[in-house]
């Protein structure tokens, strides 16, 4: 007997696949360089350049003066900074097609990529000038048998010594402790950066308290993973590794108050540049053009300007 049922031979979906249009959150590292920077300004129309001084300490007078004697007179030194804000920019062109036919909200989540990719690039930036300007402490005193070794008490405490040395100051107050269970005072701290990969060797280290054990939380950074005595540690994936040797080599920058800055020009640090079809080349504002006739591409864009330097003295890392 001929059966009669209607299936999906006869009548297919005219949607295939559902689309599901709430998106997938994207992986996004903490951008934690610019964390213990210093924030300055150029006024508009004031050049791009920025030149920061600090005086020298004048000697100690220690002989007693001789009455009715003036000491000579000493020679005041200074020491300057010059830093250039230099100009970054990523630019998205979006078809007319794209706009009219995709499903999902496309120009608002790449608004929000082009918002994440200035953080991304703004941290890299410090990161990288710290990478060239810090002095250098290599991990000699792990047991893992490289020519530089993994990260320990007594590296960590060699480059407390060094910042200690050149007079640095703490960036983080002592914190008392509390009658809560489990928990133990904070030490006045430096701050250090981390990477994720060498998590687990930070965790080993005999002096390490977590975030968790701390007696407040209020002070916690989002980023913060622990402690070590005198030093309070925050972690990002993006923390700079040298991948040219074998094994690779991870730089750990440790910083005392007021070790580095960046500097921007007046309101024009970053700018979300957003603009209709058809507006012509120039995505980034940088030039007067005539606009684009055909009306095919919508720009959207982000400009950032920064600039950087540090103070040599009072940052330097720990290579591990």
């Amino acid at each position: 007997m001929a059966s009669g049922v209607t299936t999906t031979t006869q009548v297919d979906p005219e949607v295939g696949i559902y689309f599901d249009n709430i998106l997938l959150d994207r992986h996004q590292p903490y951008y934690v360089h610019g964390y213990f920077c210093q924030e300055r300004r150029i006024p508009q129309k004031n050049s791009k350049s920025a030149i920061f001084r600090r005086f020298d300490n004048l000697a100690d007078a220690l002989t007693p003066l001789t009455e009715g004697v003036t000491p000579n007179a000493e020679q005041v030194s200074k020491f300057d900074i010059t830093a250039v804000v230099s100009q970054y920019g990523k630019v998205v062109e979006l078809s007319d097609d794209v706009i009219i036919t995709v499903q999902d909200q496309t120009s608002n989540e790449v608004a929000d990529m082009l918002t994440q990719n200035m953080w991304s690039t703004y941290d890299k930036i410090i990161r990288n000038m710290l990478a060239a300007t810090a002095a250098q402490i290599d991990c000699l005193n792990g047991v893992n048998g490289n020519a530089i070794t993994e990260i320990t008490t007594t590296d960590v405490e060699l480059a407390i010594d060094f910042l200690s040395e050149n007079n640095g100051k703490k960036l983080s107050p002592n914190e008392e402790g509390t009658n809560a269970f489990g928990t133990a005072p904070v030490w006045a701290a430096y701050w250090m950066i981390v990477n994720t990969a060498i998590r687990s060797n930070i965790k080993a280290l005999s002096n390490f308290l977590s975030t968790a054990q701390y007696p407040r939380q209020q002070s916690v950074l989002e980023a913060e993973y622990g402690s070590l005595d005198e030093v309070r540690v925050v972690m990002t994936s993006e923390g700079y590794v040298d991948t040219t040797v074998s094994p690779f080599v991870y730089s750990n920058f440790m910083f005392a108050a007021n070790a580095y800055g960046r500097i921007a020009i007046d309101d024009q640090s970053m700018e979300m540049i957003i603009k209709p079809l058809g507006a012509g080349e120039d995505a980034l504002n940088q030039r007067q053009t005539k606009p684009n006739g055909l009306g095919k591409f919508s720009l959207i864009d982000l400009e950032a300007q920064v600039g950087d330097k540090a103070q040599a003295e009072t940052e330097m890392f720990l290579a591990a």
